[in-house]
This record gives structure tokens, sequence and C-alpha cells, in this order.
């Protein structure tokens, strides 16, 4: 771990060195600095430095230092933040997020976890809507079925009799599956002759009908009807996201087409940053599918063009390498348990991946790559080496998401080829009822070296984290720092189990050798992923000059137990030097 420093009167030639101030605040000005005091600074700089306290004008940092090397700041400061004792740092940055949330449909299923009580919750809403014309839906867990519905998903007679007349769509919690009643496959134009989509699959009964689902591209397939919304309401949800991401701590997202293809909000959010009312830097991505690479190619460049903005930015392209462990969609260097001939699946042909790199970089665009298993993922860094030989040098900053699986001898490579490695941390434990049924069930042993972040690290990848929210249902950053740190159960609310008090207790531990530093795990969520969203020159540390993009929690958790970190508050989050959120005020 590197060795922090701390900006005292006792290092002042330090001090200055590591953080030469703009400019000296004087009686005469006119001063609009916000001044922060009595806490730890960490400044999630390359030398982990921390300071005592720091200064904003402007919506810029002016001052990072020594509490005394800040009396001139304090002295003209319209405003002193007093930190209690707790902590400053830079806000977070999720690496890999959607904005097409549970508040976007019409109601969600994320607290029914037996079959009964879905169908109520469905058949309520339907009956409580009557005037509605069709009826979409989020959350069900493809886990609660049995027999051949937890294979193939649940079927559209259970839909069917209760809403018989009018299309209905639920999307699954992990976005790569659906539950369409018979309504919603005819608006779609889906019919047991539909050529399925590569990668995706529409599963039919013995007797070749309809079941009732569609799998992972196949999604694609749904009717937009089904997924619109109109401007006032995508307004509304995303004020209600960007609150949400503000309590947390969040100031910049990396965002993406939510459950697998529905597109990312763009004139919502620019109405929202044109009315001055924009809370988070959203950088989002496109999507290139290996059935329309052509017209997707051109409709992302297109984006890029004309979202181009400090605040509102298309930087960079999806691309689905493989689906899920769930589905045993996740493609594979080996074969699934008991499986042999099961690799799982990709949609794309190594060509045609390595032309996709080829043509994303040579247009200065990111490509990001889902990619579960270890074969999406050899198959993505193939491309990003075939992309480094055969496109000018420039800086690309192409990354992989997810990482479920990844052979030992493709570590290396990230750092190698530049390749950002963008983790979950929040699923690198043995999730109760979900570990030892799915993900051990599918993999054997190599479920014991899921969610790798240490061996990366090792291998000079560079980690960013991100929350996959909402696959992972509450994006609580401290939640995953915990959890990188720990590699254990960090939140067992949703379990239904017992807290731990020991972050060595056996039950749920999972590859402890891959545990991060808490440094470590704050760099993920910060400097590094601003540097995977092309921002690391304007935010992501708190140094003079940079945007006052900033927090202030309730402890230090450089000094908590690692078990406690989950617990740490959100009290103030700042943007461009603006309080987006308090939580004891209301912020307008």
């Amino acid at each position: 771990m590197k060795k922090k420093l701390l900006l005292t009167a006792g290092v002042l030639v330090m001090a200055t060195s590591l953080f030469a101030c703009k400019k000296e605040a004087t009686k005469e000005e006119v001063s609009d600095i916000v001044y922060f005091e009595n806490g730890v600074v960490y400044t999630s700089t390359e030398e982990d430095t921390i300071a005592e306290s720091l200064a904003v004008e402007d919506g810029k940092i002016v001052f990072v230092g020594s509490a005394k090397d800040g009396e001139s700041y304090k002295e003209k400061a319209k405003e002193v933040v007093d930190l209690d004792g707790g902590m400053l740092m830079p806000g977070f940055i999720d690496g890999h997020i959607h904005t097409v949330t549970p508040n976007f449909f019409d109601f969600n299923l994320l607290s029914d976890t037996e079959v009964d009580a879905a169908l109520k919750t469905i058949e309520t809403y339907v009956s409580e809507n009557p005037d509605k014309e069709l009826y979409s839906a989020y959350g069900y867990l493809t886990s609660m079925f049995e027999g051949e519905e937890l294979e193939k998903g649940p079927s559209k007679e259970r839909l069917d009799k209760i809403c018989p007349d009018k299309p209905l769509a639920i999307f699954s919690f992990d976005g790569h599956a659906a539950w369409l009643n018979s309504k919603a496959f005819e608006l779609s134009q889906i019919t047991p002759e539909t050529k399925v989509t590569p990668g995706g699959e529409i599963p039919l009964t013995a007797s070749g009908e309809l079941w009732g689902s569609l799998k992972d591209s196949a999604l694609s397939m749904i009717a937009p009807e089904l997924l619109e919304l109109s401007d006032d309401k995508a307004e509304d949800v995303l004020t209600e996201y960007q609150t949400l991401m503000n309590s947390y701590g969040y100031t910049s997202i990396m965002a993406f087409p939510g459950n697998g293809f529905m597109p990312i909000p763009w004139k919502g959010f620019a109405s929202l940053m044109d009315e001055d009312q924009l809370t988070l830097r959203v950088h989002g991505a496109g999507i290139v599918k290996s059935w329309s690479i052509d017209e997707d190619l051109e409709t992302v460049k297109k984006l890029h063009e004309e979202y181009d903005s400090d605040l509102l930015a298309c930087t960079s392209a999806k691309i689905f390498a493989d689906g899920v462990m769930d589905s045993k969609s996740a493609y594979m260097l080996a074969p699934y348990e008991g499986e042999p001939d099961n690799y799982g699946e990709t949609a794309w042909s190594q060509d045609d991946l390595n032309k996709v790199f080829v043509s994303l970089n040579e247009a200065n665009i990111q490509a990001h790559v889902h990619a579960i298993g270890d074969g999406a993922t050899r198959l993505a860094l193939n491309a990003a080496e075939y992309a480094k030989e055969n496109v000018a040098e420039g800086d690309y900053r192409n990354a992989i998401t997810h990482l479920q699986i990844v052979a030992d001898e493709d570590k290396p490579r990230f750092g190698e080829l530049d390749v950002l490695a963008v983790t979950q941390p929040y699923w690198a434990l043995k999730q109760p009822d979900y570990w030892k049924e799915i993900e051990h069930a599918s993999l054997g042993d190599r479920a014991d070296t899921e969610y790798p972040l240490k061996s990366l690290q090792d291998a000079g990848a560079t980690i960013v984290a991100a929350s996959d929210y909402p696959v992972t249902i509450d994006p609580n950053p401290f939640i995953a720092v915990e959890t990188g740190v720990t590699r254990n159960l960090a939140d067992a609310t949703p379990y239904g189990v017992e807290e731990i008090t020991d972050m060595d207790d056996p039950q749920w531990l999972l590859a402890p050798e891959e545990r991060l530093s808490v440094e470590d795990m704050i760099r993920a969520y910060t400097v590094n992923a601003a540097f995977s969203i092309f921002s690391d020159d304007v935010t992501g540390t708190l140094e003079v000059g940079k945007s006052a993009d900033l927090i202030v929690v309730d402890q230090n958790i450089l000094e908590v137990n690692p078990v406690d970190i989950s617990n740490t508050k959100v009290l103030q989050t700042y943007l461009q030097g603006k309080k987006v959120f308090d939580r004891n005020t209301k912020v307008d």
C-alpha cells in the first residue's frame, strides 16, 4: 500500500509543491469561497495524499493543504463547512450503470421473491389501472420458478390469465430476459417462426408454440411501445434518478442502454441540462449489435457528435460479448459443469468484433464490452489487441465490464493493451441463496475464483468500480467499497441473514486473496473511474484547478473497522462547487 502523506505545518515545502494555489484570497476581493476544515481530506491522488482543509471558489478547487496554510481562505470564506471529524473526498463516479430504472416502468416486482406474490402484484396493478392500453414492469426473479419455467422462463399463460386483452411485458431484474403475455408477443410481431437474433433465444413449447419469455439479445425484438415514456415522465423519472445518485455521493456516471437494449434517455438529460437542473455528469454509450453493425456504428457516431459537453457526452459504445451465468449463456473457455458440450454462447465472430473495435477507436470512441465468461473476455481482449495493432496510436480507453471469470493468462493483457477492468465489487462474495445454488452449480471450482480484483490489479489492470444498477438493486457505493475490501457480506438485509462482525467470517467469504485496500477501492470509484469516462483532467481527485465535485461523509473510512464501511452516510454532495444534496436540508 502506498504511504499516505499528511499535510500539516511540518511539511509546508511538500504541501507547496503538491498543491500550488492558483491565487491567494485577499480582503479586497468579493468572496464566494467555501472552506472545509476539521476532518480528513482524502484527495485520491496517486500519492494517496491526506490534507486538513480545502477551499472552493467559482466551482473550482483553489486550495488543498494544512489548516495553517488555509487560514487566508477561511478568513474570506462565505461559508465554512465543519467536517466534524468526518471525511471530505472526491465525488463517486459509477463506471457502468443504467438510467432505465424501475421507475421507468408501470410497477416492479423487486419485493416479490415468491411466484404467488409476484402474480398478486401483477394482478393488483392491472385491475387498478384498467384504462391503460398496455403494461410494462420490471424485476422478476427467474430463480423463483421451478421445472421448465426455471430453464425457459415463466410461461405466458400465467400473464394471459391476468391480462388476456392488452400487451403486458415484464423484464427480469438482471436485464437479460423478459416475460410476455400473448398480446405483447403479438404487438412485437414475434411468432414461433420468427428468426431469433444472434445470441438470443425465443423458448418454445414441446409442440412448437411460444413459451412466454425472451432471452438476451432477443429482448431487442420487443415492441418499442412497451418501453416508451412521455417527455414529461422521462424528466420526472430522471430527476428522481439523479437525486438518488447524489444522495449516495455520485457526481458522475457512465451510463449504458438499460435492460440490454433500452436506449439512454438522452433528450431527457439534455432538457435537464438546458434548464440548469442536471446534477450529475452523464457520460453514456450507444450500442453495437452483431446483426446490425453498420447501422449501429453510424448511430453511435452521431450520438458522439451530438452529445459532447462537459456534463453530457456520448463517449462509448456497448457491446454484448455474451449473456449471463444464470441462463448459462455466458461464454466460457471450458464447458459448464455436467454439460460437456455447453460453453455458453457469443453473438460475435472474432473478425466482426475486431472490425468494430477498429471503427470505434478510429472515431475516438471507447469500446465497452459486456463479458461475464472467460471466453467472452478473451474475445474482447483479442479485439483490443487487433485495434491496438491496426489503429493509429491514441487515447481510446477500451473497457471490459463484469469479468466474472477471467483466465489467469489473460490478466496481464489488460495492462499490456490499456484495457480498463470495470468491475462490480458488490458481487464479490458467496451470495446467500445464489452462489452455491447457481454459480457453483454451473461452474464448479471455478466459482471460487469469481470476480477477481487484486490479481487483476497486480497484473497491471486499472480497476474501475461500478454498480450496474438496477441489476445491483442498491447502488450504495460504500457497500461496494466494503465488499471489495472484505470479499464478504456487507449488507445482510436483502438476504434475510445475520450481519457479520468479522471480515474473515467464512460463511460468505469469497477468495480473500482478491481483497483490495480501502484506498484502492476509493480510487476505483474516483480517479480511475474519471479516467474511464475521459474526465480525469476535470474531476476524480481533489487538486487545485479541478472541478469541485466532492462529498462530505460522516466517518473516516480509512480508519473504521472494514465491516462498518457500508454504514457510512453521505452528508453533502457538491457538483462544480454547487451543493446538490444535503442530508439535513432540502436542496433547491
